[in-house]
């Protein structure tokens, strides 16, 4: 029997010096923890000499397992993997946000597209032909690659504000079209409310000439009255 046990220690010895020692400084222990705790399902609990349940440390090795596995890999990595996640998806909703804006935003004027509703001039018309991007992009081209002396009045005023990195020569919340389909729907209002006027006046000189002949009928026939009571009068007194 003690020749079996002497066989058995033996062995786990022989087999214990073929492992590497992988804690022997402090370094060394984190680094291994990390590495096998980390890839294993079940922690570093799985690399671990399993202890036996006789082992006066085997209630202190149950909790520092059952920790690792519950602090480690289910709470720290699901943290480290949500902030990924969401960082992702801010990323993705952002650039989505950006999309949209460029889709219903004037990137010239800034005006969004329920500004052309009912105009004369749609929104796709106006990002295409009156505030095209490109335009603007081409006309400061120009501006800076062409000889100051052959500037007109509009490229002098432009390059100076580029100089300046000043941006008012843009049309920030304005359009042409706009400003055009609001002095129509001014005039028309001004021409419906003069209109208006007119009708009005006519009226009123209508009932004034009628007021005006009720005024008079009603003088005549006062003044009918007076005679046929003086008549009257008089022809009592004869009697």
């Amino acid at each position: 029997m003690m020749l079996k046990q002497n066989q058995f220690r033996h062995k786990e010895k022989a087999e214990a010096e073929q492992w590497e020692r992988a804690c022997d400084t402090l370094l060394m222990c984190i680094v291994t923890v990390l590495n096998h705790g980390l890839r294993n399902g079940g922690g570093v609990g799985d690399i671990l000499r399993k202890p036996s349940k006789d082992e006066s440390l085997f209630p202190a090795r149950v909790v520092y397992d059952l920790l690792f596995f519950f602090i480690v890999i289910i709470i720290v990595l699901n943290l480290i993997f949500g902030v990924i996640i969401d960082t992702f998806a801010d990323l993705r909703s952002e650039k989505q946000k950006k999309e949209e804006i460029l889709k219903t935003t004037c990137f010239i004027c800034g005006l969004e597209r329920d500004k052309f509703d009912n105009k004369t001039v749609s929104f796709e018309e106006h990002i295409k032909y009156e505030h095209n991007m490109w335009n603007y992009l081409y006309f400061i081209v120009l501006v800076r690659v062409k000889n100051k002396t052959d500037y007109t009045g509009p490229e002098s005023y432009v390059a100076q504000m580029i100089k300046n990195k000043n941006l008012d020569w843009f049309p920030r919340m304005r359009a042409m079209s706009l400003v055009s389909n609001e002095g129509e729907g001014e005039q028309n209002e001004i021409r419906n409310l003069q209109d208006k006027l007119n009708t009005t006046m006519k009226l009123v000189s209508h009932l004034t000439s009628q007021l005006n002949e009720l005024k008079e009928q009603m003088t005549e026939q006062r003044k009918r009255r007076q005679r046929m009571g003086f008549v009257d009068v008089q022809n009592t007194m004869n009697h």
